[in-house]
């Protein structure tokens, strides 16, 4: 047998292999529908159709959809995925703020409230035309 003959042999077994047993059949039938997945969203991109939920499936490029409800059809304020219960009651939490222990600390805190550069390892603060000055607060 030739090559080219070895060739055609082997394409005439691997179409009658891959091939349904019944073409006449399959190319009268319907197209297959998938049935509908009542659980979980549908996600399809140029990959194909994935399904999440309870199953998860995967569809390539040009099968059916399932029957699935388009986003457009719903209303997704009236029914939303997500539902949070509202807080019955309401505690604020606790607020455990030390307070300053000598004049030094105060003196700090007021400086930084009052100024925004003030650095508190120097005690000075910069300005805009007299570049640094001391801090003086009236905790001195």
């Amino acid at each position: 047998m030739t090559v080219f003959g070895k060739i055609v042999f082997g394409c005439a077994i691997s179409l009658a292999l891959l091939s349904p047993p019944d073409l006449a059949n399959a190319a009268a039938s319907s197209p297959l529908v998938i049935p509908p997945r009542t659980t979980g969203p549908t996600v399809c991109d140029y990959r194909g159709c994935f399904g999440f939920g309870s199953e998860q499936w995967y569809r390539p490029p040009g099968y059916p959809l399932p029957n699935t409800v388009s986003p457009l059809d719903r209303n997704r304020f009236e029914t939303p995925r997500v539902v949070i219960p509202p807080r019955t009651n309401y505690v604020a939490p606790t607020t455990n703020y030390r307070m300053p222990v000598d004049n030094r600390t105060r003196h700090q805190m007021w400086c930084s409230e009052h100024y925004r550069t003030y650095n508190p390892g120097t005690n000075l603060y910069t300005t805009l035309h007299h570049g640094f000055q001391t801090c003086r607060s009236p905790y001195n």
